[in-house]
């Protein structure tokens, strides 16, 4: 129960595909895209492709929590039932 809860709230393609087109729309959103890809090419070729894909990981695995966190409290979930699913 606790795998088909964490795959219908976090895991799920649909979710992730509708946020990507809502992001579409969003005033500003392309240029920060564009900011964003000239930056990390810049960050890339100063510490390197390996560095920069750690560094990204790992930033990447830390605001999945805080995502978690809102996309919960967004579906009016109470704390202690997203802490019990221990994702």
């Amino acid at each position: 129960m606790q795998d088909l809860l964490a795959q219908l709230l976090w895991h799920n393609v649909e979710i992730d595909e509708a946020a990507g087109r809502i992001c579409q729309t969003l005033p500003g959103f392309h240029e920060a895209e564009q900011d964003y890809d000239h930056l990390a090419k810049q960050i890339r070729a100063a510490v390197g492709c390996d560095l920069y894909d750690h560094y990204f990981a790992q930033l990447i695995r830390y605001t999945n929590y805080e995502m978690q966190a809102y996309y919960s409290l967004g579906l009016g979930l109470r704390e202690d039932m997203v802490r019990s699913l221990e994702i």
